[in-house]
């Protein structure tokens, strides 16, 4: 296409070039990709050094390090349900070891509830104990967890929850269930009511030998995780009295 210049002279012009909707899609999709390239490389740095850090972690205590421990939790699951719960489970980053004479195991453990757009993942970090008490007759069957809205709602429609008269504020704050009511309610004596209705915010379970303990969230950092194994210790001295 030809135009003329300020003196009069023709000129060709060029043509302005022009980006078909293909290109745009192509070029979007590979930076798409090499981003999501990106991410998961960083996610795989990040995963290594902290395998490494608990294993640093590990090896200056005398502890046993493992990156999973695939399908752990249906061996523990009579011990707290919580580990038969959702599909996409996962036993993941396992430490073992002894602590006052005790075995435990500490570990990360993540779950999925729900499908599609109304799936989410839930994930605790775990303390699971092998009790002297087993001696006897062990611990009943039981799970308390904080009590919210939706298990107040569960317990008006007929779900279990165990409460004490006598222990209002533990009551309010807990939701407490068992297969065996009568021996739930034997192990959880005034005083440990007490202890707990001050300490609010605890999640155990147990059956049996074993007691688990855990906290929403992945396991802490090697540099929190021996406060992680002290605050759990003092609660299984809790039950381990037998």
């Amino acid at each position: 296409m030809a135009a003329r210049d300020r003196a009069g002279n023709l000129s060709q012009l060029t043509p302005v070039a022009q980006t078909h909707p293909e290109t745009i899609v192509a070029v979007a999709a590979g930076s798409f990709l090499a981003l999501l390239a990106a991410v998961v490389a960083y996610g795989r740095v990040v995963d290594r050094r902290r395998r490494a850090a608990y294993q640093q972690f590990c090896l200056e205590r005398g502890f046993r390090f493992e990156h999973e421990q695939p399908g752990a939790e249906e061996r523990h699951a009579r011990t707290c349900p919580l580990l038969s719960q959702g599909h996409a489970r996962r036993w993941g980053i396992t430490i073992t070891g002894t602590r006052s004479g005790v075995p435990f195991t500490a570990f990360e453990y993540e779950w999925t509830t729900g499908h599609g757009k109304s799936a989410h993942t839930h994930s605790i970090a775990a303390l699971l104990w092998a009790l002297s008490r087993a001696g006897e007759k062990g611990l009943p069957q039981f799970l308390l967890t904080p009590e919210g809205i939706w298990d107040r709602i569960a317990a008006l429609f007929g779900g279990q929850d165990i409460d004490f008269d006598d222990s209002p504020e533990f009551s309010r704050a807990y939701r407490l269930r068992g297969s065996d009511e009568a021996g739930v309610r034997a192990l959880f004596t005034p005083d440990l009511r007490h202890i707990f209705a001050v300490d609010r915010d605890q999640h155990v379970a147990g059956a049996a030998s074993e007691l688990m303990w855990w906290r929403n969230g992945p396991l802490p950092s090697p540099e929190g995780l021996d406060e992680f194994l002290m605050e759990g210790e003092r609660i299984r001295v809790l039950f381990d009295r037998g």
